[in-house]
C-alpha cells in the first residue's frame, strides 16, 4: 500500500474557529512602506467608496480626476505625515519618481 503524506489528526484535537473579517479594513487596503527616489512613502490602496458624495482628487502625476469609488493609491511622506498625502492612480504610482510637494 502506497505511504499517504497527509498529517495524522489525533481524535481529541480541536479546531480553532474562523477569526471574522474586518470587512472595512479589507476595503482600506494594507499600509506599506516603499522608497522612490530616497525618499520613504507609506502607501495604501483605496476602494474609494468611503468618500463624500462628490469627493474627487487629483492625480499629481497625470493630473486627471479620481472619482468617488475609483480604486486608487495614497501616499504620503513617512517623515512629513499625513498632511503630505496626495492621491495617485494605480499606474501613475508605480511610474512616480519625483517628490511630493
Amino acid at each position: 500500500m502506497p505511504r499517504s503524506n497527509r498529517p495524522k489528526r489525533s481524535k481529541g484535537a480541536k479546531r480553532e474557529e474562523p477569526v471574522d473579517l474586518d470587512l472595512d479594513r479589507a476595503l482600506r487596503g494594507i499600509k506599506r512602506t516603499e522608497i522612490k527616489n530616497g525618499v520613504e512613502y507609506n502607501v495604501q490602496s483605496s476602494s474609494g467608496a468611503n468618500a463624500e458624495d462628490g469627493k474627487t482628487w487629483v492625480c499629481p502625476h497625470c493630473n486627471v480626476n479620481i472619482q468617488k469609488g475609483l480604486s486608487h493609491i495614497v501616499a504620503w511622506d513617512a517623515h512629513r505625515g499625513v498632511d503630505s498625502r496626495r492621491h495617485f492612480h494605480g499606474a501613475c504610482w508605480k511610474s512616480f519618481q519625483g517628490k511630493l510637494l
